[in-house]
């Protein structure tokens, strides 16, 4: 696996991290200064406080955890 460069943009943010050894992806995490209220059918930028480089032949991709999509119907807005 190559290396990811990670840079925290703010110091309040969390590294992304894996939940479980058998885990393919790391876990993003919202990087907010309050509470974010989504209505029904809007989309909102929700920011992650870091900035990562992706190495060259390889692809980021961020999907929603199957908890949220399934109970709450939220999706990341490229889905």
């Amino acid at each position: 696996m190559k290396p990811i460069r990670i840079k925290k943009l703010s110091p309040n943010a969390t590294l992304p991290s894996y939940g479980s050894t058998e885990a393919a992806g790391a876990d993003l995490y919202a990087c907010l200064d309050e509470c974010v209220t989504i209505a029904a059918g809007k989309t909102v930028f929700i920011p992650t406080g870091i900035a990562l480089e992706v190495p060259v032949g390889c692809a980021g991709l961020i999907y929603a955890r199957s908890s949220l999509g399934t109970k709450r119907g939220l999706a990341p807005a490229n889905k």
